[in-house]
C-alpha cells in the first residue's frame, strides 16, 4: 500500500483547521441554545413584565418617537401607545379591544385584535419552533436607553423572510431594541427605546386614554367583526407561502357606511407576519395597484374576482409578489 505523505506545512495547517472547527462546532451549539434562552426569557418579559417608556422608529427614511405604557393585572394587559410626532394620535388595548384615537380630528376607530403584536411584544409563546427557520445565536452584550442587554441574531435560513436582531435587557429579559435587516444585510427598520422602565408597580389607570371624558362632539366608529364563515362567503387563500407560515387568524370586519365587510387572513411563521385583505369594493384600488415598501413592511395591491386583495407582509418584495400572485379562491369555511 502506498502511503501519501503531506509535506509539515500542510499537515500543521490541515491540524489547526481540524482543531478550530472541532472547537467551534460545540461553541457555535452553545450560542444557539443560549440564544434560544434568551428569546424564551424577552418573549416571556414582554408578555408579563410592566413597562413604560419613549421608543424611537426609524425606517423608510423617516423617525417618529412614541410613549408606550404596558400593565398587567388580574383582569388582564392594558396598553397605551401615544404618538409623540405629527399628528396627535393614541392606541389604546385592553385585551383584545383596541381603540385607535385620532385626537385632531375628534375620531375614535373601536376594533379588534386579530393576532398581531407590537414592539416590544414581537416574540411568539414557543420561540424554539423559529430554529427551523431561523439560525439563532447570541451576540455581544451592549448598552440601551442606558441598561445592558444582550444581542441576539435571527439570521433567515432562505430569501422569503427577513434576519431579524433583538438586543435584550439583561436584567429582565425585555426587548430594548429591533433591527430588521434586508437580504442584503441592510437595515430596513429599527425600534429603539430611549428611556424605560421595566418591572415597576403600574396601576390599570395609567393605560387608560389622555381623554377620559364622553365621546361628545367625536366620530366614533365601531368595526363589526366577525367569522366570515357565518356569512357563508368565499374566501381567498394563497396557494403559495414561504415555508414555515401558516394561518393564525380570519377575521370579517365591516365598518359604518361599508356595504359588505372586508376579510382579513393573517399568516406568521412565528415571527413575521402576513395579511390578506379581500374587499368587495373595487374602486379602492383606482391608482393603488402594484408594490409599494414602508421599512420592513411590503404591500402588493391587485384585482382578483371583482375585489380589491391587498397584501400586506413584513417579507421581502419577491416573496410578498410570488404569495399575491398565487391567490385562488376557497370555499367559505
Amino acid at each position: 500500500m502506498t502511503i501519501c505523505r503531506l509535506p509539515r506545512r500542510l499537515l500543521l495547517r490541515a491540524l489547526c483547521g481540524l482543531l478550530l472547527a472541532a472547537a467551534a462546532g460545540p461553541g457555535r451549539g452553545a450560542a444557539v441554545a443560549d440564544g434560544l434562552s434568551w428569546l424564551a426569557r424577552a418573549g416571556t418579559a414582554a408578555r408579563s413584565a410592566n413597562y413604560s417608556g419613549t421608543y424611537v422608529y426609524s425606517g423608510a427614511g423617516i423617525a417618529e418617537s412614541a410613549r408606550v405604557t404596558r400593565v398587567h393585572a388580574a383582569g388582564g394587559d392594558a396598553e397605551r401607545i401615544e404618538s409623540l410626532d405629527g399628528a396627535r394620535r393614541e392606541i389604546v388595548r385592553r385585551g383584545d379591544e383596541i381603540h385607535y384615537f385620532f385626537l385632531d380630528s375628534k375620531t375614535v376607530r373601536v376594533d379588534r385584535r386579530v393576532s398581531g403584536r407590537s414592539f416590544p411584544d414581537i416574540l411568539p409563546a414557543d420561540s424554539a419552533a423559529l430554529a427551523a427557520h431561523y439560525s439563532i445565536e447570541t451576540g455581544q452584550t451592549d448598552r440601551v436607553a442606558g441598561r445592558g442587554v444582550q444581542v441576539i441574531r435571527l439570521r433567515a435560513r432562505d430569501e422569503d423572510r427577513f434576519s431579524q436582531e433583538i438586543w435584550a435587557d439583561l436584567q429582565t429579559g425585555l426587548p430594548l431594541k429591533l433591527r430588521v435587516i434586508d437580504l442584503q444585510g441592510e437595515i430596513v427598520e429599527q425600534f429603539a427605546f430611549t428611556e424605560v422602565s421595566i418591572g415597576e408597580r403600574l396601576s390599570p389607570k395609567q393605560a387608560r386614554p389622555s381623554r377620559r371624558a364622553g365621546y361628545a362632539g367625536w366620530t366614533v366608529q365601531n368595526a363589526i367583526v366577525s367569522d366570515p364563515a357565518a356569512g357563508g362567503q368565499p374566501l381567498v387563500e394563497p396557494k403559495t407561502l414561504p415555508s414555515g407560515f401558516r394561518r393564525v387568524a380570519q377575521v370579517s370586519r365591516q365598518w359604518p357606511g361599508q356595504d359588505r365587510p372586508v376579510i382579513q387572513s393573517v399568516y406568521s411563521d412565528g415571527l413575521a407576519s402576513l395579511s390578506i385583505f379581500v374587499d368587495p369594493d373595487l374602486s379602492k384600488l383606482a391608482g393603488h395597484e402594484g408594490y409599494s415598501q414602508r421599512g420592513a413592511l411590503g404591500v402588493y395591491s391587485r384585482s382578483f374576482a371583482d375585489r380589491a386583495v391587498i397584501t400586506v407582509g413584513q417579507l421581502p418584495a419577491a416573496a410578498l409578489r410570488k404569495v399575491a400572485e398565487s391567490l385562488s379562491v376557497g370555499a367559505s369555511r
